[in-house]
């Protein structure tokens, strides 16, 4: 069984991007955006996982034919966001229209790695198998209704005691910490055991 440097745990997702000017539907995601990040490093043997729908199969396809090694775990529907910016590009309302199916345990069985990178799954299935790296942008969102809104993570203590590297921006940051600056954040986080 093949252990990769590097696997990325994540849902593509079908973007909704609408902005006053133009509205534009792309496939988007951390794993998405990540997986063409790393494709330019030849020398990291790398993979991805995604759930995913057969209506969004291309994107796969498109993935593999830029030598990036995709695994699908297959599901009835894609992750679907519309994301609304003003003209301020800063200011941002999103929406889930659709879920995917969530990554199970069983699937990732023999999926090994030496760093697993996640978006919004469970850490501590993984951390016995690997390092593992979280983006936390995933788990600090609820969805009430398709409306998408910023949320503290209440799980955030039990799971980060599995995670070796996280990334958050000043906002996921402060949200997790209750800190705006980085100092205090980081001393937070790492008694938590990040």
């Amino acid at each position: 069984m093949n252990t990769h440097e590097l696997c990325c745990v994540g849902h593509i997702t079908l973007d909704k991007v609408v902005t006053p000017k133009n509205t534009v539907h792309m496939p988007g995601g951390t794993s998405f955006y990540f997986s063409h990040a790393i494709k330019h490093f030849d020398d990291i043997d790398y993979t991805l996982v995604t759930a995913l729908a057969e209506s969004e199969m291309k994107t796969v396809e498109e993935l593999r034919a830029e030598g990036i090694d995709v695994a699908v775990m297959p599901s009835k529907h894609t992750v679907y966001f519309e994301n609304i910016y003003g003209e301020n590009q800063d200011n941002r309302t999103q929406r889930v229209l659709a879920k995917a199916d969530p990554f199970t345990v069983e699937y990732l069985e023999n999926i090994n790695s030496k760093i697993f990178h996640l978006g919004s799954l469970l850490a501590d299935d993984l951390a016995g198998k690997g390092l593992v790296s979280i983006d936390s942008q995933g788990y600090l969102r609820e969805v009430r209704d398709k409306d998408v809104f910023a949320v503290d993570w209440p799980e955030k203590k039990e799971v980060l005691k599995y995670v070796h590297f996280l990334k958050a921006n000043e906002h996921e940051m402060e949200v997790l910490t209750g800190y705006t600056d980085a100092v205090n954040a980081g001393k937070v986080i790492y008694d938590w055991g990040v």
